[in-house]
C-alpha cells in the first residue's frame, strides 16, 4: 500500500514522525497550537505499518488523519506501544491515542475512551492437529500472546491449570513462535488468525472464540470536550460510511455494527 501526502485547502497535513515537540492538550489548546499528538503503533499490522515508501501506514494512521483533518491540524504520530499507551496519556506525550486500544474496564480506571471505530474477536490459533474445544484444554500447553494485550489479561486470567503463558514483544514474534513450534497455541484476533490460515492452510486453524472486542480513541481522564468531541467525529464518519471504508481496506472484511456508550 503506498503513502501519498496530500494538502488540506487550509492546513497543511504534515506527520512527523515522534519528535514530540509540544505536550499533550485540551481541544481548544491543540487547535490554538495548530498541532495535534496522536499515539499510534507500527508493530501492529494491519493497524500500524511502514509502508513501501517507509511512512507510517495502516487503519489505526488512517483514522489519525481523519481526525487530525477534522481538528483542521498538523498530524504528529508518536510511536507507541502496547504497554506504553496508557504512560503515553498519563505523562502528557500524547493528545490522545489511537492504536488498537481495546476498550476494558481496568484500563478506563486509568484512562478514557471514545466510543468505538472497530471491533474484532480474539481467537485461539493452533496447528490443525491440536484438540482445543474450550480454554481448558489449554491446560498443559505453552500458550504464546503479546504483552500488555487482552489476550494476555483474558487467558492469564482463565485459571486454566497448568497452562504455561509465553508472552511476547508483538504479535509477529508470537506467530513466528506457533510456526516455529516454540507454543503449541496463540492468543490472536481473527484477521491475523485468518492470514495464517491462508499463508499455511494445511498446518494451522483457528480453534475458537474467546472474546469479542471494540477498540476506541483513549485520551486522558477528566477532558470532557476532547471526549465530546472524538464522540463526534467518529459519529459522524460512521454515519457517512468513512470509517466503515477504512475498516474494510485494511481488514478485508465489513466493519462490525458499533455500539456507543
Amino acid at each position: 500500500m503506498r503513502f501519498r501526502t496530500f494538502l488540506l485547502p487550509l492546513v497543511g497535513l504534515a506527520i512527523l514522525w515522534g519528535s514530540n515537540a509540544a505536550s499533550a492538550a485540551s481541544l481548544d489548546e491543540i487547535v490554538a497550537r495548530q498541532k495535534v499528538l496522536i499515539g499510534v503503533d507500527l508493530s501492529v499490522p494491519p493497524f500500524g505499518i511502514t509502508n513501501d515508501s517507509m511512512e507510517p501506514d495502516g487503519l489505526d494512521v488512517d483514522v489519525a488523519k481523519l481526525l487530525a483533518k477534522d481538528l483542521g491540524v498538523t498530524l504528529e504520530l508518536v510511536p507507541v506501544t502496547g504497554q506504553s499507551r496508557i504512560p503515553s496519556l498519563q505523562t502528557g506525550k500524547v493528545d490522545f491515542v489511537v492504536a488498537s486500544f481495546g476498550i476494558y474496564p481496568e484500563r478506563a480506571l486509568s484512562v478514557a475512551f471514545s466510543n468505538p471505530y472497530g471491533g474484532h474477536k480474539s481467537v485461539i490459533v493452533a496447528p490443525n492437529d491440536t484438540e482445543i474445544a474450550s480454554l481448558q484444554d489449554l491446560a498443559g500447553k505453552r500458550v504464546g500472546v503479546p504483552r500488555g494485550t487482552a489476550h494476555e489479561r483474558v487467558l492469564s486470567g482463565a485459571g486454566i491449570e497448568g497452562m504455561e503463558l509465553v508472552r511476547f514483544d508483538d504479535d509477529s514474534t508470537t506467530l513466528n513462535a506457533l510456526i516455529s513450534g516454540q507454543v503449541d497455541a496463540i492468543g490472536t484476533v481473527n484477521y491475523i488468525g485468518a492470514q495464517l490460515q491462508q499463508r499455511y492452510p494445511d498446518s494451522f486453524a483457528e480453534k475458537l472464540t474467546y472474546l469479542e472486542s471494540f477498540y476506541g480513541v483513549g485520551l486522558r481522564r477528566g477532558d470532557p470536550d476532547l471526549l465530546h468531541w472524538l464522540n463526534t467525529v467518529l459519529f459522524v464518519h460512521n454515519q457517512s460510511g468513512e470509517l466503515g471504508e477504512i475498516y474494510e481496506k485494511w481488514m478485508k472484511t465489513p466493519m462490525p455494527m458499533l455500539p456507543s456508550f
